[in-house]
């Protein structure tokens, strides 16, 4: 083995004074990163598969006069309270081909097939169909989800006066109109959602970075080349990573019979079209360690180059206002496509106001941190300021993804429609609460482990303050300061560009009905202080222990 290697493995097993801490940290962040991005591949896969059952019953795509069947499909129906969909087939043309999915024969006119539920309740329907007891029941292969109320009928003619579907085959392979209309959905929440989850994978790689970066420094000095520290950090993290990973795919498995649950779509999932696939499982194992490596890699660019400057504790290069013009683009490109346009270019708008966001965050933490040191009128202030001041990355990291949030609570406030029985607004409203506690769970991760990285990251300064003579308890209260500053001074205004963002999406319209939108956003402010006030609570015992020697 490479000595290197297994010098980085032995690190892991003994990572020395709040290491463990931070690694526990890491890898609980990486776990919920695995777990995410499993979710959202999976749920993708299993609006596909719905799809595929059930895609056959949007074809219309056949000659009228060479048709082998027509189709006419309501919705306006209902059973015991439940809407109940309609579909009649009337063949056209004698054929030995394979019948609709689910069912063991294509239906002869006057006979029935029902899905699971309608047959539940088969008694209030059979005077209107006029048979006692359904054909047969539609198998899983040809339902949208368990919770489903379909009949399926067999009729002689369809009048052209209803406008029905001519088929060429009960199998075509067409994409479910509403389905398609999810995966839309699906692809704009998994761009909103992704930075908070990049995020995430820098702040679980960060902790455990931040906390090896003296460490290696020394290395550094004692004469070890900067591609052996790389790699030493590297396999640490790779390590942490995949041990994450794990951790996610099984906590992914655990939970997938209660994420089946959730009604989007129609009604609740079948468990096997979200279980995770083979392929799926070796993504997330291969990405989430080499998301990680890349995330530590990268944070320990300046041990590499200046390890001196580690040692010696100096300032980081100052952030430049230039990236204030990133801002712009995003909103320029939502509202000159707007509603109407490809999903492309509306992601493409999105994503670059995501990342504006993510990239303005350090200049905005480093001038507010100029701004309180200069007006501070006691220790508290100072000692916040001149953190912020001093490191604007490393303040802004811890939460950035809880900035965000903001983001993406201000864009999807204006996209909240009242609360009636059209599918599409249930599917809307389901989706928004989903995307939301996705968020909220990047979150509450990212700021558990953005506090045990900022209480180890202030370790050794807060340690020369303490022997210096400065009370604890102002160590402690400028910390939180340092920490409340970011989310306040950048979360509220990042609240409100994301809300401009939808407007201007949305031609200055405010989709939203009634005060939902409103609730919203005071909801994010609420669940974000609460959230840097637990974090401010959870890492003052280990600032507290690991500033004690």
């Amino acid at each position: 083995m490479n000595p290197m290697t297994d010098l980085g493995l032995r690190f892991v097993r003994r990572p020395g004074p709040g290491g463990r801490a931070a690694n526990l940290a890491a890898l609980g962040a990486t776990a919920v990163v695995a777990l995410l991005v499993t979710f959202l591949i999976a749920g993708s896969l299993g609006l596909a598969h719905r799809s595929d059952r059930i895609g056959w019953r949007s074809a219309d795509h056949a000659d009228p006069a060479t048709a082998i069947g027509a189709i006419d499909q309501t919705d306006r129906e209902r059973v015991d309270g439940h809407p109940m969909i309609r579909l009649d087939l009337a063949t056209l043309h004698q054929n030995e081909l394979p019948p609709p999915p689910g069912l063991d024969h294509t239906p002869k006119p006057g006979e029935v097939f029902v899905s699971p539920e309608v047959a539940k309740h088969w008694s209030s329907l059979s005077k209107q169909y006029g048979v006692a007891q359904p054909t047969g029941v539609i198998s899983d292969k040809g339902l949208s989800s368990p919770q489903e109320f379909i009949v399926i009928r067999g009729v002689d003619s369809i009048s052209p006066d209803e406008h029905p579907q001519y088929v060429s085959s009960w199998n075509e392979d067409v994409m479910d109109s509403r389905m398609f209309g999810l995966l839309i959905a699906v692809a704009f929440g998994i761009v909103l959602v992704l930075f908070p989850i990049l995020s995430l994978v820098g702040q679980a790689a960060g902790v455990a970075a931040k906390r090896r970066e003296h460490r290696l420094a020394a290395l550094r000095l004692a004469g070890a080349t900067r591609t052996q520290v790389l790699w030493l950090s590297a396999v640490e993290q790779a390590v942490l990573g995949l041990a994450g990973a794990v951790v996610g795919l099984v906590g992914y498995t655990v939970l997938t019979p209660l994420i089946a649950r959730i009604p989007l779509g129609g009604g609740r999932w079948f468990v096997h079209d979200i279980t995770a696939s083979w392929w799926n499982v070796l993504i997330v194992l291969a990405a989430v360690p080499v998301l990680s490596v890349i995330s530590a890699l990268i944070g320990l660019g300046r041990v590499s180059i200046t390890p001196l400057g580690v040692v010696r504790g100096q300032t980081r290069k100052a952030t430049s206002a230039l990236r204030l013009g990133l801002l712009a683009i995003g909103p320029i490109i939502l509202a000159a496509y707007g509603m109407q346009a490809a999903v492309v270019p509306l992601l493409i708008g999105i994503g670059f106001a995501a990342l504006a966001v993510r990239v303005m965050g350090p200049w905005a933490v480093q001038l507010i941190g100029k701004t309180l040191a200069n007006l501070a009128n006691g220790p508290v202030a100072l000692l916040a300021g001149r953190r912020l001041v001093d490191d604007p990355k490393g303040a802004f990291r811890p939460v950035a993804a809880l900035v965000l949030s903001g983001f993406v609570t201000g864009f999807i406030s204006v996209f909240m429609p009242s609360g009636d029985d059209d599918p599409s607004f249930q599917d809307m409203r389901i989706g928004v609460a989903l995307l939301l506690a996705l968020v909220f769970l990047t979150v509450a991760a990212s700021t558990a482990a953005g506090a045990v990285g900022t209480a180890l990251d202030q370790a050794t300064p807060a340690r020369a303050l303490r022997r210096s003579g400065v009370p604890l308890r102002v160590i402690e209260r400028s910390s939180r300061l340092a920490a409340l500053i970011p989310v306040i001074g950048v979360g509220l205004p990042v609240v409100g560009f994301g809300a401009l963002c939808g407007l201007a999406l949305s031609g200055g319209k405010v989709i939203t009905e009634g005060s939902s939108g409103l609730f919203l956003l005071i909801g994010q402010i609420v669940v974000g202080l609460v959230l840097v006030a637990v974090a401010g609570t959870a890492g003052a015992p280990v600032l507290r222990k690991a500033s004690a020697n």
